[in-house]
């Protein structure tokens, strides 16, 4: 399901932009980033907490999503009409980093029931 996810991710910053792109801080589209990049976090976080793996383990699968997310909005400059964004990277990031202190609040609550 996280593969699916991903590449569904990728399929659409693949799609060309005809619109001039905006620099805005804080929108709808940056909303809608981290929302993309929370639900693939949440989708890996059940795929973790399948397999049980160790911090080290979820250390590097989250190490491993910021560089796809980083290599998503790098691939967008071969994109017409899309352009890379540092905002974006960070709104990408952002939703990443709250999925990650989801898994870190699950861990807690694992080791206060032993």
């Amino acid at each position: 399901m996280s593969l699916g996810w991903l590449s569904l991710i990728w399929i659409v910053s693949s799609i060309p932009s005809d619109e001039l792109p905006g620099i805005k801080i804080v929108s709808a589209d940056k909303l809608a980033h981290i929302a993309v990049y929370l639900v693939l976090g949440l989708l890996v976080n059940s795929w973790i907490k399948e397999l049980s793996l160790s911090r080290r383990w979820i250390n590097l699968i989250y190490a491993v999503l910021i560089l796809l997310a980083s290599l998503d909005e790098q691939h967008q400059v071969l994109i017409r009409g899309r352009t890379v964004s540092v905002y974006d990277l960070l709104a990408n990031c952002s939703g990443i980093a709250l999925a990650y202190l989801g898994t870190l609040h699950n861990d807690r609550v694992s080791r206060s029931k032993r």
